[in-house]
């Protein structure tokens, strides 16, 4: 049986992270998993020091962050994948059109999306200013998963559950109040697939959350057969 994370965080990209690459291979290789989902941040805080550059510049800040992790799983026999998590705040610096609307008030939904490639996240463009609609179009357009992160976390908004795949029913954060159990029943209530993570950021996390399988998985193409399959366990802390 293999173990593989799936919503952690590494410094290089998410700035609330406190963990470098290197200890958070050596983390999860310690706990016995055979690898992990790279789902660092593309919020208003992994972009705050570059907001005047290009999108296209932004997105390859954002996957050297991922190959600092598969660097540094090189030699570990470590599986590292592709994925992230974003959240649809836009930056303060916008039209009094889109400030009327709202946009300028912090949204606190985060939401996984599994199977990206590099392609996409260079010609997605800026995603933090889609809709929820507009994201959830381009996920699966794109034949991507789409998981609502800690749905009843406080202050998190009930979207409609058509927009997604699934929700994270399981978030081993330590520092925050997750409310599983409401998110584990809300997506018993709309029929979704259901995933776990630990929500890694700091050295001293437990590694607790993601899923288990009979076969090791090595590259997104797995992963997206084996969720949409539901040929896996999950990893309840």
């Amino acid at each position: 049986m293999y173990k593989l994370e799936m919503h952690c965080h590494s410094q290089e990209v998410s700035v609330c992270s406190k963990c470098s690459a290197t200890e958070l291979i050596a983390r999860y290789k310690a706990a016995g998993y055979a690898g992990i989902v790279s789902t660092n941040h593309i919020n208003r805080g992994t972009y705050q020091k570059m907001e005047d550059r290009p999108w296209k510049e932004k997105a390859y800040h954002f996957i050297q962050g991922y190959e600092a992790l598969k660097n540094a799983a090189a030699d570990q026999d470590f599986d590292v994948l592709l994925g992230c998590e974003i959240n649809l705040t836009p930056v303060p610096q916008l039209s009094k059109d889109l400030i009327n609307q709202g946009w300028n008030e912090y949204i606190p939904n985060d939401y996984l999306v599994y199977g990206i490639t590099e392609e996409w996240l260079y010609n997605v463009g800026d995603v933090r200013y889609m809709t929820m609609e507009e994201l959830s179009q381009s996920v699966h357009e794109a034949g991507f998963l789409l998981v609502h992160a800690h749905p009843f976390r406080c202050g998190t908004i009930v979207m409609n559950p058509d927009l997604y795949d699934g929700y994270e029913v399981f978030n081993g954060n330590p520092r925050q109040q997750s409310h599983n159990e409401l998110a584990d029943a809300w997506a018993e209530m709309n029929h979704k697939m259901k995933t776990s993570g630990t929500d890694f950021h700091w050295p001293d996390d437990p590694p607790c959350g993601g899923i288990i399988t009979e076969k090791r998985i090595r590259d997104n193409e797995m992963l997206l057969r084996i969720l949409r399959n539901g040929d896996y366990a999950l990893l309840l802390g």
